[in-house]
């Protein structure tokens, strides 16, 4: 038995059509997660770096405050000193509480894997013709895509439920 010409190529050009939509949706979601991922990855990395600097730097002053011998200002020294001690220890409490530098780790590691599967994604795409682009093949990366957020989500649950036992 023969199948009409039409019939099969309408069900190639659906299967062309359902495969280049895939493709396409993978491709604009990996680049999304990317860009996403870059920038929490930054702004936690400057949060964490802030706070280090920060602390240090007060402590430093703190510490040349105390040192510092002139009989006029050594009670407003004193003061000074005392305020920035407080606010070193805030922030030296705060830190593990939001933990930016594990999170701004975290996210180097999701945004490498988010890459790595973007230049497979990219090579896959590139050395095959559009007609023989293979639906298992596309389902294969989303899986891999979905994995990725999966292993960011579970770390930053982890480090909350780290930081709750910690704080109790």
């Amino acid at each position: 038995m023969s199948v009409p010409l039409s019939s099969s190529h309408s069900s190639s050009s659906s299967h062309n059509n359902e495969t280049d939509e895939k493709a396409a949706l993978l491709k604009e979601r990996v680049s999304d997660a990317i860009t996403y991922m870059r920038q929490n990855k930054r702004d936690n990395r400057r949060r964490a770096s802030l706070i280090r600097v920060t602390s240090i730097l007060l402590s430093g002053i703190m510490t040349v405050l105390l040192g510092l011998q002139i009989v006029d200002l050594a009670d407003t020294f004193r003061n000074i000193a005392f305020v920035f001690g407080a606010t070193v220890t805030i922030l030296n409490a705060l830190e593990p509480f939001f933990n930016y530098r594990a999170l701004w780790i975290e996210h180097e590691i999701a945004l490498a894997e988010m890459h790595r599967l973007q230049d497979q994604v990219d090579y896959y795409l590139a050395g095959v013709a559009p007609e023989s682009i293979e639906v298992t093949r596309l389902n294969e990366f989303a899986e891999k895509y979905n994995e990725i957020w999966n292993g960011l989500n579970q770390a930053w649950i982890s480090h909350r439920k780290s930081e709750r036992s910690a704080s109790s």
